[in-house]
C-alpha cells in the first residue's frame, strides 16, 4: 500500500493535506460527516430524536459490515410478518446521520443504520436495542482502501471520512452498559453465519422457525447478496460510486495489501488504544 494507505494515519493521525477533501467532509462534534448529505443543525436536532419503543439500530465503523447486518436484521423482520415495501435495504433501514425520508412518518419497526459515536447518538437510544458490529482493524483498513477507490473523485483517507476507528470501538465498548447492545464481530459472523443469526433474533426478541432462519441466512451469502438488487448498493449513481459495493466478505485480506511494517504499526496502536479493554480480534 502506499502512503496514503498507511493504516495508522487512515485511522487518525495527523499528516495528510486537508485541501483536497475540504469540499467533501465537514468536522461537526468531533466527528466528521459528509457534505451534502447531512448540516451540523440536523446532527445538533439528534439530541431530541424521538424513538418509538420497536426502534433497533445498527452501529458499525465504516466499512465494518453494515451493509451485511442490514440485510440480516430486513430479513429477519420480513419473515416474522412485517412487510418489506421498499425498494432497497437502504429505504428500509436508512442512515439516522444522514436524513433521507420523514423519519418521524416511518412504520414501526423502524430500522435504522449509524455510524455515529456514543457520544452523538440520541440519548433515547439508550432504552431501545442496539446491534455494535465490528471488524478487524487490519481487514477493516484494507476495505476501505479499495472502497475509496471506488469513489468518483474520492482520496479521503479513512480517518477522514468517519474520525478513529480506535475511538469509536473504545466509546462504544466503555459506554456499553448505558445500552441495551449486543457486540459482534464481522468474522463470528463469517465463520458460523446460522449460529450468529440466531443470536441477533434472540436479542430482537423474535422468534423465527428454523426454516425461517435458514431462509435469514441463505438470503444473506455474500454470493446471494452480490445478486440481489435490494442489498447490493447497485441503486447509487455512477456519478457516486463506480465499482461493487460488495467486494469479498472474507477474513484475513489484510495480508495480501498490508506490508509486515503496517501490519506491526496496526498492532502497536491497537496495544496503545484499547489495550487495557478485554477484546479479542479474529485475524484469518
Amino acid at each position: 500500500m502506499g502512503n496514503n494507505c498507511n493504516p495508522y494515519h487512515a485511522w487518525g493521525s495527523t499528516g495528510y493535506p486537508r485541501l483536497s477533501i475540504r469540499d467533501r467532509v465537514f468536522k461537526h462534534k468531533n466527528y466528521n460527516f459528509l457534505v451534502g448529505h447531512t448540516t451540523p443543525e440536523y446532527i445538533d436536532s439528534l439530541e431530541s430524536f424521538e424513538i418509538k419503543d420497536s426502534d433497533v439500530f445498527v452501529v458499525t465503523y465504516p466499512k465494518s459490515g453494515t451493509v451485511w447486518a442490514q440485510q440480516i436484521i430486513i430479513s429477519i423482520h420480513e419473515l416474522h410478518g412485517n412487510q418489506n415495501k421498499y425498494s432497497n435495504n437502504m429505504e428500509r433501514m436508512p442512515w439516522l446521520e444522514y436524513k433521507t425520508a420523514e423519519y418521524t412518518l416511518l412504520p414501526s419497526p423502524r430500522l435504522f443504520a449509524s455510524h455515529l459515536p456514543e457520544h452523538i447518538m440520541p440519548p433515547g437510544v439508550k432504552e431501545k436495542k442496539i446491534l455494535y458490529l465490528m471488524r478487524n482493524p487490519k481487514d477493516n483498513v484494507v476495505s476501505f482502501y479499495h472502497f475509496k477507490c471506488q469513489i468518483t473523485g474520492c482520496i479521503m483517507p479513512l480517518y477522514s471520512f468517519a474520525s478513529s476507528w480506535f475511538d469509536h470501538v473504545r466509546e462504544w465498548y466503555l459506554n456499553r452498559e448505558q445500552y441495551n447492545i449486543l457486540f459482534l464481530t464481522y468474522e463470528e459472523m463469517i465463520l458460523d453465519l446460522k449460529a450468529s443469526v440466531k443470536k441477533i433474533c434472540n436479542f430482537l426478541g423474535i422468534n423465527l422457525t428454523e426454516a425461517a432462519i435458514s431462509q435469514v441466512v441463505e438470503k444473506a451469502t455474500f454470493q446471494n447478496m452480490k445478486n440481489d438488487t435490494k442489498a447490493n448498493y447497485e441503486h447509487l449513481s455512477p456519478e457516486r460510486f463506480s465499482g461493487k459495493f460488495l467486494r469479498k466478505g472474507q477474513i484475513g485480506d489484510w495480508k495480501n495489501t498490508l506490508t509486515v511494517a503496517q501490519s506491526e504499526r496496526v498492532d502497536q496502536v491497537l496495544q496503545e488504544k484499547l489495550g487495557d479493554l478485554p477484546l479479542s480480534f479474529i485475524w484469518e
